[in-house]
């Protein structure tokens, strides 16, 4: 897959490329958007994780990690990461978007666009996303987008030195 022209104001999904590393720093170095991402998710987020982040993201095997781009600089990133094991049918989703493109129905649209993707190029029945309590606009994205409600697992995030409940999206073919 190159590229995928998604229905609103010329977003396209694509393969990350060399070149992508300032847009992508410009908006991922945002503690609003880190807020409700893992840990991992560096923050600051630096030149340095920037360039790690692209040469991960094209290696990966079990998963599926594409650019956000408008107007070809990079606005977000989602991705598809296929489980192992017993949960091999199953794939996690995972998105951001840049603060300044929130609420303009451009994630919505780049999710149902993934899950198309996550089900045509994975032999999965199975896709889910994690919501951390406090979301708002995730949860909506992914109901707007298909997903249903499966469970609130009770603290079981801690971040910032505070528990959040973990909410479970999900949507299933068979």
């Amino acid at each position: 897959m190159e590229t995928v022209k998604i229905g609103v104001q010329n977003v396209i999904l694509r393969k990350w490329q060399k070149g992508d590393e300032d847009s992508l720093v410009r908006h991922a170095d945002n503690m609003a958007v880190a807020k409700f991402l893992k840990d991992s998710f560096p923050k600051p987020y630096t030149y340095s994780d920037a360039v790690q982040w692209i040469r991960f993201a094209n290696r990966s095997i079990d998963s599926y990690n594409l650019a956000i781009t408008l107007n070809d600089k990079v606005i977000g990133a989602i991705g598809v990461e296929k489980q192992q094991d017993v949960y091999r049918k199953s794939a996690e989703l995972g998105y951001w978007l840049g603060e300044e493109y929130w609420n303009k129905g451009i994630m919505t649209n780049v999710v149902k666009e993934m899950v198309e993707l996550a089900f045509q190029n994975f032999s999965i029945v199975r896709l889910y996303a994690y919501v951390f309590s406090g979301n708002k606009a995730s949860s909506v994205v992914l109901e707007k987008a298909g997903f249903e409600l499966e469970s609130i697992q009770k603290s079981a995030i801690y971040k910032n030195g505070q528990f959040m409940d973990q909410m479970v999206y999900t949507i299933v073919r068979v």
